[in-house]
């Protein structure tokens, strides 16, 4: 999907009008247990349900899922409820994230953010400066699970190391929405060293 270079709530918006597009290119007689669309800001400024739709009428999907509607599922099931929260972007596009989970009732006691609006750079923040965030917002708070927002966060690896220091749960944008997808599919069955998300 095509998406302009600056992250803003516009640009992400626009990325609404390529998914029938996108969903075209996967080959006419496929059917899917789940598709799973990979963006979690512009999921939250396109809508969940609107994701769904475009993406059901594009293609047989039995479910459709995203990482914003998947957080929120794995946070119900990790009976997570305050939560630190870390993404890339400016301010207010990570403000908008931080008042959707509120709304679903998640308490977000902590929120930082890279302040970083270029996508292209985003993708090149480390794995280590994503751990050192982290670790960095659990002093500040009692918190039963930290949440890195952005499927360009590049944090697999460091998951389960940062779950064992501190203790506290750990989920990514790219992590939920895998696990939902695998969920929603129907694919049962413990996952090591993804994760306490994979293990609960």
């Amino acid at each position: 999907i095509p998406f302009a270079a600056a992250v803003t709530v516009e640009s992400l918006k626009t990325m609404e009008a390529h998914l029938l597009p996108s969903m075209s290119l996967f080959p006419p007689e496929a059917e899917f247990d789940c598709v799973g669309y990979g963006c979690t800001s512009a999921s939250l400024h396109i809508g969940s349900e609107q994701v769904s739709a475009l993406c059901r009428s594009a293609r047989p999907c039995a479910q459709a899922t995203n990482p914003m509607q998947a957080a929120l599922a794995a946070m119900q099931h990790t009976q997570s409820k305050r939560i630190g929260f870390i993404a890339p972007y400016t301010p207010d596009v990570s403000q908008s994230m931080v008042d959707e989970l509120e709304m679903h009732g998640i308490k977000v006691l902590v929120a930082a953010t890279f302040n970083e609006p270029e996508d292209r750079i985003v993708g090149r923040i480390t794995p280590e400066s994503i751990e050192a965030a982290c670790k960095e917002i659990v002093k500040q708070d009692a918190l039963d699970a930290i949440f890195v927002a952005c499927t360009s966060m590049k944090c697999a690896r460091v998951i389960p190391k940062i779950e064992s220091e501190t203790g506290v749960v750990m989920m990514s944008s790219n992590q939920v929405l895998a696990w939902d997808m695998a969920r929603l599919s129907g694919v049962a069955g413990e996952i090591l060293n993804k994760g306490k998300l994979f293990e609960a």
